[in-house]
């Protein structure tokens, strides 16, 4: 699977790679990617969860299927081009999954699951294939299954995880290894080693900073500094499989900064919400009551989200999160952007 073998995904990169292009290299309006929450049950307990599924906290509310099939057509037509179904975990109940892939409409995005691979088997793999998913993305803390198991609350998490990895590989789809990555561990040698690993199994590692949000919230010390930053940018260029969404794709150098990707990269919660990435816990409208196309065009006239930044505002940029995320806020009590930005 890849972007050329759907026709309308091709044409909608295309679109991306000129605007990035036209704004110098620089993200600026360009609609990217959906992640959709579609509930959050979850059959782990990870740590740093940061939807607080391991507290049970609204782990069966989620939107009817006529609204996502509505919000899957307003994405396509706003020129959104990448879709991510999560949850939770959605392999849990796989005719709620299959269900999701229809609505959303496979031919119509780079289609991807992200999932903990607990209950992705062969079978399953064969199964994601040919409904047309395109990648699969599985989180793996580290190489040591003892210590992953721990971190994410399961016996055996490990094991399941690399094998979905290698039975998605062998499916065709794109295999993603989640790494997630703060001040904590990004001068560790764990680090490389699954960043080696990763790139001698043929999989693609993307990293995820580390968020004071969450299960991690007001833990400001994960967070990545500016030194932390720059040793990552190196293993960029040792590692040509890594991938950070703020970093641009295009770029065949790997040294260029797309820059953060806040309203360009949705987050749509189970009960509508939308907001301007997973980890900015910032209501930008929510779609019971607004179209996603308004929702786009409010989160576009907010300077504090898109003004560049070379920084992920959630994850490296210390100032933003204790001015605009502290508090309690998480993704079921976000705080209210047109508050927030008020002015």
């Amino acid at each position: 699977m890849s972007y050329i073998n759907k026709k309308r995904v091709a044409k909608k990169l295309r679109d991306f790679h000129a605007s990035v292009k036209s704004n110098g290299g620089k993200i600026g309006k360009a609609p990217r990617i959906i992640d959709l929450s579609y509930d959050n049950a979850c059959n782990f307990k990870c740590k740093h969860c940061f939807t607080m599924a391991p507290e049970g906290v609204n782990c069966k509310e989620h939107m009817s299927w006529e609204m996502i099939r509505a919000l899957a057509d307003d994405a396509d037509e706003l020129g959104f081009y990448e879709f991510d179904l999560q949850g939770g975990e959605l392999l849990i109940n796989p005719n709620v999954f299959f269900k999701l892939v229809e609505c959303v409409g496979s031919e119509r995005f780079y289609l991807y699951l992200t999932t903990n691979g607990y209950f992705l088997d062969e079978k399953m793999a064969q199964r994601l294939a040919k409904a047309g998913v395109d990648r699969v993305s599985v989180s793996v803390d580290s190489l040591n299954a003892e210590e992953h198991d721990n971190f994410r609350g399961k016996p055996g998490a490990f094991d399941r995880a690399i094998q979905a990895l290698k039975y998605v590989k062998a499916e065709g789809m794109e295999p993603f290894m989640n790494i997630t990555v703060g001040h904590y561990n990004a001068f560790s040698q764990e680090l490389e080693t699954q960043l080696a690993f990763s790139y001698e199994n043929g999989f693609q590692s993307i990293l995820n900073a580390a968020v004071p949000a969450g299960c991690w919230r007001g833990h400001y010390e994960v967070m990545l500094t500016e030194e932390d930053t720059r040793h990552i940018l190196e293993l960029r260029k040792k590692y040509p499989n890594m991938v950070r969404d703020i970093w641009n794709p295009f770029d065949r150098a790997r040294q260029e900064i797309l820059g953060c990707n806040a309203a360009n990269l949705l987050y749509i919660t189970p009960w509508g919400d939308v907001l301007p990435c997973p980890f900015l816990h910032i209501r930008l409208g929510n779609l019971y009551k607004q179209g996603l196309k308004e929702i786009v065009e409010y989160a576009y006239s907010i300077p504090e989200l898109m003004d560049y930044s070379d920084k992920c505002l959630a994850g490296e940029d210390v100032d933003f999160v204790k001015k605009y995320l502290s508090g309690d806020i998480s993704t079921c009590n976000p705080a209210d952007a047109r508050k927030l930005f008020s002015r």
